[in-house]
């Protein structure tokens, strides 16, 4: 019997797999795009087969970003393996239980003579009413997990778009100064001819060489925030920290697209809707009521039955029916329910606080949009069209020699300071955006034109030397 036994156990048998620190350091090293193949384009969602590879070639887009994060983020990957664990728990739980045999040999005692054994097999047939329960607990956790690693997903969404809006911040706020430090140098060159020319002074000279030097600090600070954001974007794709990406847009000037604002009741539908936090949160207060039930049905005594085969000494065997019965007299299950009920009402009130929270954070979300767009607006109606004017009369009066390198110096900065402000209310604003769509997890579709007058212009504009033309 302990030979059948071990034969119908299985044929599964145990295979280590050594970790081994250097060979996992190595395979992190050795990430690359050239042969990715995407697993994930969208959060759920599965790539389909014929998706075509990547072309680096020509840049990465955003989406082609997301798609690299679903599949190679080294934490995505690890979180998505609990599947396997909550697939497996639902597999055991609508496997049959095991029938349970029992021998007893026993012998004469007080000079009798002979000896009997005993065999009988049991089952417990109370089991499978309580299996399509079982199964019901395992598929709300599965429901749970799933939910969870989408909402794990939509977060690695964020944070890609996030990674890659600081690229671009970094990349434009450099390319500002890299322009302003050449304007500083044509300015110091022409400082420099002034005074040779005896019409300049040293002060004049002084001025414009403190004025580049700080720009060149600030160029260097710059180029140090471009090299951290690519760290950074590079971390969340789940590739090597000096691996070179290629992205797409890189060196346009900075544009936005402007969405109406949300209603309080399409916020919050669009929350209920496209939060999977609040989709796990769900399928974990189901599977809390079905642990309810398993354990309300669990105080009911179980009954086995079976057969039970009687062999005596002098040959004679006897085979009947056998029974056994558990009885409740002490233990009914009453601390598991008490559980059981404390964890369903703790399912609904974690619901309700995550309920809360996201809807707070989705109303903070659209207040920080909001003032946005209104920045933005202001911006190109008081403050762009004026810095512009401001520029072009203080470059006509240094020509003519109204005005001098101090006061042109002055100008400069003023002017810098708004086109960088500007620029940062233009990312700020795109930031805002992904972040009141990682709040509600929909996308913001419906564009809508900024009111007032605006000077478009005014937003690719670069800061010009005297001189320039």
């Amino acid at each position: 019997m302990l030979v059948s036994a071990l034969v119908t156990s299985g044929c599964v048998t145990y295979t280590p797999q050594p970790l081994v620190p250097d060979a996992e350091l190595a395979a992190l090293r050795s990430t690359t795009l050239d042969d990715v193949t995407v697993e994930h384009v969208l959060p759920g969602a599965r790539a389909a087969i014929e998706t075509p590879a990547f072309d680096l070639t020509d840049g990465l887009s955003e989406d082609e970003l997301v798609s690299i994060a679903l599949t190679l983020n080294p934490d995505l990957r690890a979180r998505r393996l609990e599947i396997g664990a909550a697939e497996a728990l639902l597999l055991g739980a609508g496997i049959l239980p095991n029938p349970k045999a029992g021998v007893t040999w026993r012998t004469g005692i007080s000079g009798a003579d002979g000896h009997a054994l005993d065999a009988n097999l049991l089952m417990d047939i109370l089991q499978p009413w309580l299996r399509a329960t079982r199964q019901e607990v395992a598929t709300a956790n599965v429901e749970t997990v799933c939910a969870e690693i989408v909402a794990e997903e939509w977060r690695l969404v964020r944070a890609t778009r996030i990674a890659l809006l600081d690229v671009t911040s970094a990349l434009q706020i450099a390319a500002m100064l890299d322009e302003a430090v050449g304007i500083r140098s044509h300015m110091l060159d022409l400082a420099e001819k002034s005074r040779a020319a005896g019409e300049g002074t040293d002060l004049d000279v002084s001025s414009a060489e403190l004025e580049l030097a700080e720009m060149q600090r600030d160029q260097r600070f710059a180029q140090a925030d471009v090299a951290v954001a690519k760290l950074r974007l590079n971390a969340v794709l789940g590739l090597p920290p000096d691996y070179e990406l290629r992205l797409t847009g890189i060196g346009a000037p900075a544009s936005i697209t402007v969405f109406g604002e949300l209603s309080n009741s399409d916020l919050e539908q669009r929350l209920l809707a496209g939060r999977y936090e609040l989709r796990a949160l769900e399928a974990a207060y189901r599977r809390a009521e079905f642990e309810l039930d398993l354990a309300i049905k669990g105080k009911y005594p179980s009954l086995q039955l079976g057969l039970g085969l009687e062999r005596e000494s002098e040959g004679d065997s006897f085979l009947g029916p056998a029974m056994g019965l558990e009885l409740p007299i002490f233990d009914r299950n009453q601390g598991e329910i008490a559980a059981k009920l404390a964890n369903r009402d703790r399912a609904r009130a974690d619901y309700v606080a995550t309920l809360h929270r996201l809807r707070a954070g989705a109303y903070d979300a659209r207040a920080r949009l909001r003032t946005a767009r209104r920045e933005i607006e202001a911006q190109e109606r008081d403050v762009l069209p004026k810095v512009r004017r401001n520029q072009d009369l203080i470059e006509g009066a240094f020509r003519v020699g109204d005005v001098g390198v101090l006061d042109w110096v002055t100008a400069q900065q003023r002017a810098l300071r708004a086109q960088r402000t500007y620029l940062e209310t233009l990312l700020r604003y795109q930031r805002n955006v992904i972040e009141i769509e990682a709040a509600t997890g929909v996308q913001l579709v419906e564009s809508v034109a900024l009111p007032g007058p605006a000077d478009t212009q005014a937003r690719d504009e670069q800061v010009r030397g005297p001189g320039d033309e």
